[in-house]
């Protein structure tokens, strides 16, 4: 759900429209200007701005404008400014903006309602008085009339707001002195102005501050162009529309997003953000002009892009006046910022993601009846299934083995749960750009926004922007330069700098090569990770990272004196080494021993298969406080070539 606070201002009217300019030259003896600009308009309200420029030699200590609304529009909110009256209006300082130093200027804003976004500036006076222009026309002889009339209300209004106007002097006057004996204490540590602030509105802290209302000179984006293509076109900031609204995606270490705020008070303000990324350990960090405000905090993990969470950031101490507040992605790309809250907050606050869990000492699994099983009656089986979760469906792809055409071909089908998947559609990818794809591994590659397939005889990969559509996929590119023969069940799986690629040949060795982020997907060449005897280090070798945790887990499928069942091993590095975990028949990760069949026992196998993750990219997250994994396993009955054998789909739980 997005902010609640999203909905107070205009979200799609994001041009911002030429100035429409009233303007009042007060008299000689005040010679202030104030100028009237709609800032933006969507038909049925807008926002606009007072500008109060003092063109004189001599500081002013207060000012009042008088204006009117023209065309019925009122006014529904407004800010840094006093406001009195009921169209026509006025307004007086809050206190902090009263004084305006020879050639500069103040400025307040505030919201309308109506079809006419235009105003006519009537008074414009300072402290000395207030004066209004003339015309010698007999028609302008009755507008002077009616000013007359206005600028005596205005008189009266400054008159009756002399006691405040001399309060804000005095508080002008009591900063400027605390500024003065505390070397700037009083100022913001990274000063700016509502010129400066998208819209050239600043929200006045406490406030939430939408992720995409950056400064329009606030931020620092790794590439060009808007990717997302949404709300702010004329950006290299990327923004995509989520539910509710928008949000800024795909931010990279080292982006930031600079915001001008204003800050009434001096004081400790909490921040809350409400952000998320589909994996783990991202962060981000709070500055002011490259002063620290807070070191880091995490976003929050979720399931997918798109989603979002909230979480308490941190208090940060802020000086009073306008200023900037600069959020960086200061870890690991890619995360989503939807906003950010300074201030008290009243919503909810989403509970903090579960610590990982180690790997438990005993393992106990359950397991499905068969929940896929071949959808053509010329396919002898399906296998080696390859699973992510992504936009709340499993995408799966496997190998089925085609009687009539006596070879290997390949599938993909999605659904919402396991309870579907008997009855998802089968696609099958013999005829498609990509063709078959035999034991399959397939994530999302983050640094090039991209999804991989891959698959062996020999090591290939292919590519695609979209999982859900089989016919996307590229034609296949050779993966290993100087790959073994014989060569199988390829298995990739990347670290914050490298990419490893596992894989086996059925002669007790696990094999792996090594390549940087920046490199992928070309490997080259290739060392061994492990050997021993061909039934210990078989075939069918996943890797993956146990999230919460600096451990790699490696599971391999091999035999002892019967049916196939899995070894495993750890390690705090992909580049090993690796210490046996579970790695016995009697004792294994997974296997007869420790699993159990409710519905009825329907293979001794626990083959080929893969473990359902905690994500979907090149980094192979799991859970391992709900482990389940998706495995072929077949009638313990049938028998005959290998290449026939019923090979059907089920679901291990972990206990």
């Amino acid at each position: 759900m997005k902010s609640p606070y999203k909905t107070q201002k205009p979200r799609k009217a994001r041009s911002l429209y030429l100035a429409l300019v009233s303007t009042l030259a007060c008299g000689s003896a005040v010679a202030l200007e104030c100028d009237y600009t709609t800032t933006n308009d969507w038909g049925s309200g807008f926002t606009a701005q007072i500008t109060i420029t003092n063109d004189t030699n001599t500081t002013i200590s207060t000012w009042s404008v008088g204006w009117q609304q023209n065309g019925g529009s009122s006014i529904t909110n407004l800010w840094n400014a006093n406001l009195t009256g009921s169209n026509p209006y006025s307004a007086t300082p809050v206190g902090w903006n009263a004084t305006i130093a020879p050639g500069a200027s103040q400025s307040f804003g505030f919201v309308g309602e109506g079809n006419d976004s235009t105003g006519t500036i009537l008074t414009c006076g300072s402290n000395s008085g207030s004066s209004t222009s003339s015309s010698s026309s007999s028609s302008s002889s009755s507008s002077s009339s009616s000013s007359s009339s206005s600028s005596s209300t205005s008189s009266s209004t400054s008159s009756s707001n002399s006691s405040s106007s001399s309060s804000s002097s005095s508080s002008s006057s009591s900063s400027s002195s605390s500024s003065s004996s505390s070397s700037g204490g009083t100022n913001p540590v990274c000063p700016s102005s509502s010129d400066n602030a998208f819209q050239m509105y600043a929200p006045s802290v406490p406030a939430t501050i939408e992720a995409e209302d950056f400064d329009p000179a606030g931020y620092e984006d790794s590439s060009a162009g808007n990717e997302g293509g949404d709300y702010r076109t004329d950006t290299d900031v990327d923004i995509k529309q989520v539910s509710g609204g928008y949000a800024v995606g795909w931010m990279t270490s080292g982006e930031w997003l600079e915001y001008t705020v204003y800050v009434e008070q001096e004081g400790d303000y909490d921040v809350t953000i409400r952000s998320g990324s589909a994996m783990a350990g991202r962060t981000f960090s709070l500055s002011q002009c490259d002063t620290p405000l807070i070191e880091s905090f995490t976003a929050p993990q979720v399931s997918d892009w798109g989603q979002f969470k909230t979480w308490s950031a941190g208090t940060v101490h802020l000086l009073p006046g306008y200023q900037k507040i600069r959020v960086t992605v200061s870890g690991d790309d890619y995360v989503d910022l939807d906003w950010i809250h300074i201030g008290p907050f009243s919503g909810t606050i989403d509970p903090p993601d579960e610590a990982g869990c180690e790997l438990p000492g005993q393992l106990s699994w359950t397991s499905t009846s068969p929940v896929i099983a071949p959808a053509q009656s010329s396919w002898a089986s399906v296998k080696d299934p390859s699973i992510v979760r992504y936009n709340d469906r499993y995408h799966v792809f496997a190998t089925v083995y085609d009687n009539g055409l006596s070879s290997y071909g390949s599938i993909y089908m999605n659904f919402s749960d396991f309870t579907q998947a008997g009855s998802a559609t089968q696609n099958y990818m013999r005829n498609t750009t990509v063709g078959n794809t035999v034991a399959p591994q397939v994530f999302y590659f983050t640094p090039q926004n991209r999804w991989y397939l891959i698959t062996q005889w020999g090591g290939a990969y292919s590519t695609t922007t979209d999982i859900s559509n089989v016919n996307s996929w590229s034609r296949k590119q050779p993966l290993l330069a100087g790959e073994p023969s014989d060569s199988l069940d390829f298995w990739v799986i990347c670290d914050d700098t490298n990419c490893y690629l596992f894989f086996s040949r059925d002669d007790g060795t696990l094999y792996m090569s090594k390549t940087s982020i920046g490199n992928f997907p070309n490997f080259s060449g290739y060392t061994t990770v492990m050997s021993g005897a061909q039934n210990v280090l078989f075939e069918a070798a996943n890797v993956y990272k146990v999230k919460g945790t600096d451990q790699y887990l490696l599971i391999v499928e091999g035999w002892q004196s019967g049916p196939r069942f899995f070894r495993a091993w750890t390690s705090n590095s992909l580049d090993g080494p690796w210490t046996a975990y579970k790695t016995s028949e009697s004792n294994p990760f997974m296997g007869l021993q420790n699993v159990s069949f409710p519905s009825g026992q329907w293979t001794n196998d626990i083959s080929h298969g893969e473990m359902v993750r905690a994500g979907y990219d090149q980094k192979m997250e799991i859970d391992a406080c709900n482990m389940q994994y998706l495995y072929q396993g077949r009638n313990p009955n049938a028998g005959g070539n290998y290449n026939s054998l019923p090979y059907r789909l089920g679901v291990l739980n972990l206990n």
